[in-house]
């Protein structure tokens, strides 16, 4: 009998060895895995606050005459075999027609597998690189900044970047719904920043 526990027990720590391994990265034959996407801004910190300058308050601006400046990112460990990249902004926290899905503020698709990053203050529309800036739900095609109004709280805004094995073929005023169908079964990897917002009486 103790003999069979004995056996036990160093069967168990022999698992967790491996995974110990596995989970420093070294794997069947040692071999570490790829390191993943990751996306970043100069303009903000993961996890943190969202400028103002970002949202519609920027210069004086509100709902009706909204500032129009979007952040920098840049991105590294791009996956092999990436053709493309897609990067959205959705605000957690709303939800049009009280759907399951989150408000749309910016989708830009079709970025180039070469790109490294994406400049702050882009015009709306597309772009020289052959980037498609999507319209949103209020039809703007390109940046729409952020404008919580004031005494709704802290509200949350996520920025996702995929890498795709493929360009998107989608016809002009395509939607964010078209490029998510679009995205299924392309995806190679993904990144996220998350930021929140709130404006003050």
């Amino acid at each position: 009998m103790r003999m069979k526990w004995m056996v036990g027990v160093v069967a168990l720590l022999a698992m967790a060895g491996t995974a110990a391994a596995q989970e420093r990265g070294g794997g069947r034959g040692g071999e570490a895995p790829a390191p993943r996407l990751k996306l970043s801004s100069s303009g903000f910190t993961d996890g943190g606050d969202y400028p103002l300058e970002f949202t519609c308050y920027a210069n004086g601006g509100n709902a009706q005459n909204p500032g129009t400046i979007n952040p920098p990112f840049s991105w590294t460990n791009v996956p092999a075999g990436t053709q493309s990249f897609v990067l959205a902004l959705n605000g957690t926290d709303n939800h049009p027609n009280k759907g399951i899905n989150m408000e749309m503020f910016w989708v830009v698709y079709n970025i180039p597998a070469t790109a490294t990053s994406i400049a702050k203050g882009l015009k709306p529309g597309d772009l020289p690189d052959g980037s498609h800036q999507a319209a949103g739900q209020r039809n703007i095609q390109g940046y729409r900044a952020p404008c919580a109004p004031a005494g709704v709280g802290r509200l949350h805004y996520l920025f996702n970047l995929f890498a795709l094995d493929t360009k998107l073929d989608l016809p002009a005023g395509a939607t964010e719904a078209d490029i998510k169908k679009a995205m299924d079964g392309h995806i190679l990897g993904s990144s996220i920043n998350v930021a929140a917002f709130e404006k003050k009486p």
